[in-house]
């Protein structure tokens, strides 16, 4: 237009400004000038107006089959692989972080896991996820790894101009959007360890069957090094927990605490869960309640689908790799063998002894136990060693391998009583000597046995 001056060239930080200048009393004089003190742009130069996504804070919320995150990464020492899970969990604000750039190609590898039914830790490649999220609160960390809660970007259309960034803090994620956990390295020495439990998810969710009893993996984020997985509500643990807060009466003292149909269905669910892992030559090495996630059922809620998480201490048995011994543990879940192998090789470690052959690394027996004792806390309420005072009396308690015999002295010892369906249940796993111990299939069928004569029998009767 004639007469008027040559407009200064404008950006989008002079016509949309993130932070008003005043918000920050200590940054004003370094702020920019308000809207008001630039020119006034030819109505040529303006740009379209676009619909600013920033949404009023409120309260994260998750719709109805969105919920939460598995544990996270477990801690451990000496670059092994651990079996603790998040010993510390901590809600923060959300933040929104963008998971960078993804593979323009990813390979079909669900065609190529068919026809590689074996695993080799070498050349089977995880998963690839390129979608992109957004990262929101950290729902736990460990030593290794921080697991957020997360919402997928919807891709944008074709044609479609750029919006505006939206604002990080207590953005509320739409229903459309769908709810992932993120399992996200914080330490480089990390890296290694999350893309071998990638390797392992990738094989075993080769088979169709994996989702009926592990959490869904979604694949693995190689730009941020991080386990894509669903979000899962609840834990068996925090699940068991709550219901222990229910009264004792007459009607219930023989029934485990969840409920005696739950147990039930709990129980038969894991061990084929457990059967599915083993007939895969997966040790899954760390089998407690904080690892079993439950999923609610879509036709009732008050029911759930048990689902195995964290398979960052867990390897495959074969022939051309030797697996490795594992360096921390769970002392309530942990067999007496493992128990005893973990404090030879320490003791041989201090007397510089190298000629032993006793390593410490779990089996398929150790899992068999392991799950076992996660079912007597699910029975009970607590752990059969929640009596012990100090960490080296619980020890030497699971060293004794007699569970069910500490159970029998604590406050729920009625529901463990000799003889009846719980006790029956479960003595066949946990047996101290490996030989003595029922293999996951063997323990399948005499489980099948005693629930099928306890329903026949009364549960009130426990058999």
């Amino acid at each position: 237009m004639a007469g008027l001056p040559n407009p200064a060239p404008y950006t989008k930080q002079s016509w949309l400004p993130l932070t008003p200048p005043n918000t920050i009393p200590a940054l004003a004089p370094m702020a920019r000038p308000a809207l008001a003190e630039l020119p006034a742009l030819p109505m040529a130069q303006r740009p379209k107006p676009t619909t600013l996504k920033t949404r009023p804070a409120s309260n994260p919320r998750l719709s109805e089959n969105e919920p939460f995150t598995p544990p996270a990464t477990p801690a451990k020492l000496q670059n092994k692989r651990s079996s603790f899970s998040a010993d510390h969990i901590s809600p923060l604000k959300s933040i929104a972080v963008d998971s960078g750039a993804k593979p323009a190609e990813v390979l079909d590898f669900a065609a190529k896991q068919a026809k590689e039914k074996t695993f080799d830790e070498q050349n089977t490649e995880p998963k690839p996820y390129t979608k992109e999220y957004n990262l929101h609160e950290e729902l736990g960390f460990g030593v290794w790894s921080t697991v957020y809660r997360a919402s997928e970007i919807p891709e944008p259309a074709v044609g479609s101009p750029p919006s505006p960034p939206e604002s990080p803090l207590d953005r509320p994620i739409p229903d459309s959007k769908k709810v992932i956990a993120v399992k996200k390295p914080h330490r480089r020495d990390a890296h290694k360890i999350l893309e071998s439990e990638a390797r392992i998810l990738t094989y075993l969710h080769s088979n169709q069957d994996a989702s009926n009893y592990l959490v869904p993996f979604h694949g693995w984020d190689a730009t941020t090094h991080s386990l894509i997985l669903s979000a899962i509500p609840l834990n068996l643990e925090s699940h068991t927990r709550s219901a222990k807060q229910v009264p004792l009466t007459t009607k219930t003292m023989f029934d485990p605490i969840i409920g005696a149909l739950e147990w039930a269905d709990l129980a038969e669910n894991l061990i084929s869960g457990l059967l599915f892992l083993h007939s895969h030559s997966c040790v899954h090495g760390d089998i407690k309640p904080a690892n079993i996630l439950l999923r609610p059922n879509h036709d009732d809620d008050s029911k759930y689908t048990p689902l195995y998480c964290d398979f960052s201490s867990s390897h495959i048995i074969s022939s051309t790799t030797e697996p490795e011994e594992i360096s921390a543990i769970t002392t309530d879940y942990t067999s007496p063998e493992l128990l005893s192998a973990i404090h030879h090789h320490h003791n041989n470690n201090n007397s510089k002894n190298t000629t032993t052959n006793n390593r410490a690394v779990a089996t398929y027996s150790s899992d068999v136990f392991a799950l076992a004792v996660t079912l007597l806390f699910a029975a009970i309420g607590e752990s059969p060693y929640a009596g012990a005072r100090m960490e080296i009396q619980k020890v030497g308690m699971a060293k004794e391998g007699l569970p069910l015999e500490f159970a029998r002295k604590g406050e729920q010892a009625s529901r463990v009583m000799r003889g009846r369906a719980v006790e029956r249940a479960l003595k066949g796993g946990l047996a101290k000597r490996v030989q003595e111990r029922l293999s996951v299939a063997e323990w399948r069928d005499v489980m099948g046995e005693v629930v099928r004569g306890w329903r026949d029998g009364g549960w009130v009767r426990g058999g």
